[in-house]
């Protein structure tokens, strides 16, 4: 109630309490005035209102205030400049502090995928006493126990021969150095760019000493980062490997139900493709290296088993990788006979072409059909961006987008 209504109110006077007024317009006898007092003594006007009402009023006021000091002011406008150099701002330190945190764990990335590929390479098999009626989790146990015992095998099998070739090889180079210096163009080099007297005095300097004690200290850093390293991936290898099909179940769950069918085909293409490649490179790889082992214990090479685990190691990596280990191969017989090394060369040129031609193309057909340049480019690609590991994973990958592609892109352009 405001306060003109509460005036209005008191102000209003009943019949019965408001004074007669004689009809000449005289004022009353008893004195008391019909417009400042009503019957019972209350002022009746304006001014002197109840106090409640008041009150009532007072507070009416404030709560409007209030409300109007409330309100929200106008919104910051999207195109405003102060909004745009923030929100822009705080993009960019965003975006450089998650690029910081990508760079330092690339390397544990780079573990996880190798793990993912070769879970992948071996998931064929799997799949194979799968469908003799045998459990998935046995047939992940019968897989990764095959290949560690074969891993343990050859490694026992190979390791005291191995380190007692090593060791001869290291031993003998000295002996076959003094030989080497005894030829005749060797000689006619020295005596002409003193390459003989270079190397006694560098390998008499105090700066040598210390560069080849710390590459040596740093050659068992790498070996002990190497072991654990290749435990890392063996347990994400095994892991992913008893998990991939609800791995991929999950993944597709995240595709809209109408596209999920088509997206599974894609997918289970592609890694068929990527299975492929791992389990066919190691089947060329474990040829070369046989292949050599046997022409090296045909010449009679005392050093055969470590060049022959040398050719297959260098084998995994595409383009140059089987040159790479046929040159450093031929060096190391050179030191025993160069009649031998030139055998060993010739060796090694009929077999990559073989390789090339023949085993390759059987081997990689029905999983990895790419074409040579595009092999090529994306092993450089992959080379120049994660080295060695890059150019392993990067014919896979490059096979997989040529499947979407064939199976995606093309049928689409075609409708068109």
């Amino acid at each position: 109630m405001s306060v003109e209504e509460a005036s209005e109110v008191v102000g209003q006077a009943s019949p019965t309490d408001a004074a007669p007024t004689p009809p000449d317009g005289t004022t009353p006898t008893d004195g008391t005035s019909a417009d400042s007092a009503t019957a019972d003594g209350t002022p009746a006007d304006g001014a002197s209102a109840d106090p409640t009402a008041a009150d009532e009023a007072t507070a009416t006021a404030k709560e409007a205030h209030d409300a109007a000091v409330r309100l929200p002011g106008r919104p910051i406008r999207r195109s405003h400049p102060y909004y745009v150099g923030f929100v822009g701002g705080l993009g960019l330190i965003l975006a450089y502090y998650l690029a910081q945190a990508l760079v330092s764990i690339t390397n544990v990335l780079v573990l996880i995928v190798i793990a993912l590929f070769l879970a992948v390479g071996l998931n064929p098999f799997v799949e194979r006493l799968e469908s003799r009626g045998l459990k998935r989790r046995w047939a992940v146990l019968t897989v990764a126990g095959t290949c560690l015992l074969l891993f343990a095998g050859f490694v026992t099998a190979i390791a005291q021969p191995l380190a007692e070739q090593t060791s001869g090889l290291i031993a003998s180079l000295p002996h076959h150095l003094q030989q080497l210096s005894h030829n005749s163009t060797v000689q006619r080099i020295d005596a002409k760019y003193n390459v003989v007297g270079r190397l006694q005095s560098l390998l008499s300097q105090a700066d040598t000493a210390k560069m080849i004690a710390g590459g040596i200290l740093g050659f068992g850093e790498f070996l002990i980062s190497s072991v654990f390293k290749a435990f890392t991936v063996l347990v994400m290898t095994i892991y992913f490997l008893g998990s991939l099909p609800s791995i991929k179940q999950s993944t597709y769950q995240l595709v809209p139900a109408s596209r999920r069918a088509r997206v599974g085909a894609l997918a289970d293409g592609v890694l068929a493709r990527v299975g492929g490649y791992v389990s066919g490179a190691v089947t060329v790889a474990a040829l070369a290296g046989l292949a050599a082992y046997l022409m090296l214990a045909v010449l009679g090479i005392p050093y055969m088993l470590p060049l022959a685990l040398l050719i297959t190691l260098t084998d995994f990596v595409p383009l140059v990788g089987a040159t790479i280990g046929a040159l450093i191969t031929t060096v190391i017989v050179l030191f025993d006979s160069p009649a031998k090394a030139v055998v060993t060369a010739i060796f090694f040129v009929i077999y990559q072409q073989f390789e090339n031609f023949v085993v390759y193309p059987r081997v990689m057909a029905r999983s990895v059909d790419v074409p040579p340049m595009i092999a090529v480019i994306a092993a450089l690609i992959g080379a120049s961006l994660l080295g060695v590991v890059g150019a392993l994973l990067a014919i896979p990958l490059s096979a997989g987008v040529l499947y979407i592609v064939r199976e995606v892109l093309l049928p689409r352009q075609d409708r068109s």
